[in-house]
Order: structure tokens, then sequence, then C-alpha cells
């Protein structure tokens, strides 16, 4: 490692990491020789890190199918969240990464593990705000996680009522909220505006959709998030045409 201070390390992590282009597995083997020449064990801000790096590795192996390297690697990630807010539970990336793998490994789950699962993602993503309430990324989490429990089928509910008392409850238009401040803490970024279309579909305000979905063809594709959606924006692009105004 050519990198000197602790600082100096930080700021090459996350410049790194904002980097699309950047080898996922080059950069989760930086970090982790920084988590070890750096004493990450006793400090929350690196064992994140090593956590999001982790996040990031499972995220090129979804985009590849492959899904038993994704699971692995969530896994892994979890491991390195509930450590770091173990050191310290007033670090909202540490609430905030934590809510995000929890929602990633939601999708490997059955519906009762699923559902068990939301109750603690929106937790932390609650004291991810209340921690930090300017960080667009939280916001679009939450949106994310509205979306998901918006979408519970009857009997999933059904089966959250039996089990756990009551499901967990939201709304589409809950969903597009968060979405309309995340644009507002970061305009025209492109998988936000997509899930600000799917949003707009689902409560069938399709003239919405399809200018969001315009919004979205036009903004440049930065990270894995814009890339994974790209299926989605497609066809609200296609079946929702008419509507252009």
């Amino acid at each position: 490692m050519t990198i000197t201070t602790y600082e100096e390390w930080l700021s090459q992590v996350d410049t790194d990491t904002e980097n699309v282009s950047k080898d996922k597995e080059e950069l989760y083997r930086f970090v982790k020789e920084g988590y070890e020449t750096f004493d990450g064990v006793k400090k929350a801000d690196l064992t994140w890190r090593m956590g999001r790096a982790a996040f990031k590795v499972a995220a090129a192996a979804e985009l590849s199918n492959n899904k038993d390297r994704a699971r692995k690697f969530l896994d892994e990630a979890e491991e390195w969240m509930r450590k770091s807010v173990s050191l310290d539970d007033k670090c909202s990336e540490a609430h905030f990464w934590l809510a995000t793998v929890g929602g990633k490994i939601c999708d490997h789950l059955g519906t009762k593990e699923r559902i068990n699962k939301a109750k603690e993602i929106q937790h932390h993503l609650e004291e991810a705000i209340k921690i930090n309430p300017n960080e667009y990324i939280t916001y679009y989490t939450y949106g994310r996680w509205c979306f998901e429990v918006a979408g519970l089928s009857w009997m999933e509910r059904k089966i959250a009522s039996v089990v756990f008392g009551a499901p967990p409850e939201a709304t589409f238009q809950d969903a597009l909220d968060k979405f309309i401040k995340v644009n507002e803490l970061k305009p025209q970024w492109k998988a936000n505006l997509i899930w600000m279309a799917k949003c707009a579909v689902k409560v069938k305000d399709y003239k919405t959709a399809i200018k969001y979905a315009d919004e979205a063809a036009a903004a440049e594709s930065t990270d894995e998030e814009d890339i994974l959606f790209e299926p989605d924006l497609k066809e609200i692009l296609a079946k929702y045409a008419s509507y252009r105004s």
C-alpha cells in the first residue's frame, strides 16, 4: 500500500467506490488491505466501508447473474455492517448500509423471513435519517422499501398479520414522495428517475410516468443502479409512449 495516512486512504476508497468502471474485486482487496493496516476492528467508519466493498462485489455478481456469489458477499456485507453499528450506533452510514444490504438479502428470502426483515430495515433507515436528514441515498433506499412493502400481496399481508401481529405499512405514493425528496437532493439521478416513473405507473399517473422515464433516458449512467434498472426504463418507455404531452 503506497498511501501512508488513514485520511488519504479513506479519501481514495471513497473516490474508487464512486468510479463505476473500477473493478469491484480490486476495490474489495484494497479496502481489506486498509482494514488490516489501519486496525479496522476498532473503527466503525472503516468497518462499514469494508461492508460496502463486499456489497459492491455482490452487486457485480448479480449483474453477471451469479446468484450464489451475490448472496455470499451480501451475507458478508451484512456482518460488516452489524459490526459497524455495534462499534458506533450513531454512525448514519452504518445504519444506512445495514438497511441497504438487508433489502438486497430480501430478494433471496422466503415470505416470512422477508417480512420480518422489512421491519428491521425500516428501523435502520429511520435511524440513518435521524442522524443525517440530508443524505439522498437514504431516502432512495427508503423509497425502495416503501415500494416493496406497498406491493405485498394479500397472502403476504395475511401471513404478516398472523406471524407478526401487523404487516409493515407503506403506499406507492409514500415511495414516490421519498424518490421526489431524492431528486431534490440529487437532481437527475437516472436510477431514481426510473423509480419515480415506476411509482407513477403504480398510482396510474401515466403522463407523469413517461415524463420521468424520458428524463431518465436522457440522464447519464454513472453507477450499477443505473445499469440494473435499464430494462424497467425500456419497458416504461415502450408501454406508455402514447401518454407524452
